[in-house]
């Protein structure tokens, strides 16, 4: 109990040393006080701090923003017209190799992340090649993979960039194998184009 007087003692005498704090403004050369009037009459007043003192000469000043405005207004003034249509950009001449090298990069890339719709994972041969035997006759369009692993056999089908294009031939998929699954994969690109 002694504690919380104690507290409350504490709290109560800084309550009173900041209600004798002095309320005028401090800064009276670099700001100004604004009264109004009311709607009865009397005045009130509102303190609103106006800066009054001059920084331009501390802010900071850039060479190239001068440097482009000495370029532009002389341009203005010369008025020289460029006709650019017969003759190349320097840029394009510099732009071009390495364009040229990263199109040769990207042709020898293959294979990228993609999905592939498992259909068939066990031990039998026959099933498998089953399951591979249907995807050539069902979906033409569509490349089957027979990976053993021993001693389970998997087929996957497809080669789809993206997870909506599995989704399309996963539901008729589903009917004759349910136990089939969309799986992340690396898939060959040029086959993942021809997919419909």
């Amino acid at each position: 109990m002694k504690k919380h007087i104690g507290i409350i003692g504490f709290y109560g005498i800084l309550l009173l040393t900041s209600a004798c704090a002095s309320q005028s403004p401090t800064a009276s050369t670099q700001t100004g006080i604004a009264s109004s009037k009311t709607k009865s009459g009397e005045a009130s007043r509102n303190e609103h701090h106006v800066f009054q003192q001059d920084l331009s000469s501390f802010r900071p000043k850039f060479k190239d923003q001068d440097d482009a405005s000495q370029v532009v207004n002389s341009a203005k003034a010369s008025k020289i017209v460029f006709d650019n249509r017969d003759v190349p950009l320097y840029i394009n001449k510099r732009l071009d190799p390495i364009l040229d090298t990263i199109a040769s990069q990207n042709k020898n890339i293959k294979f990228a992340n993609g999905f592939r719709i498992q259909i068939y994972v066990g031990n039998d041969r026959k099933s498998a090649d089953d399951a591979k035997v249907y995807t050539y006759q069902t979906y033409p369009e569509i490349f089957p993979y027979l990976t053993f692993q021993q001693p389970v056999y998997k087929v996957k089908v497809g080669d789809f960039l993206n997870r909506m294009d599995a989704e399309r031939y996963f539901a008729s998929i589903k009917e004759t194998y349910p136990s089939a699954l969309i799986l992340p994969d690396k898939v060959e690109i040029k086959k993942g184009m021809f997919v419909k």
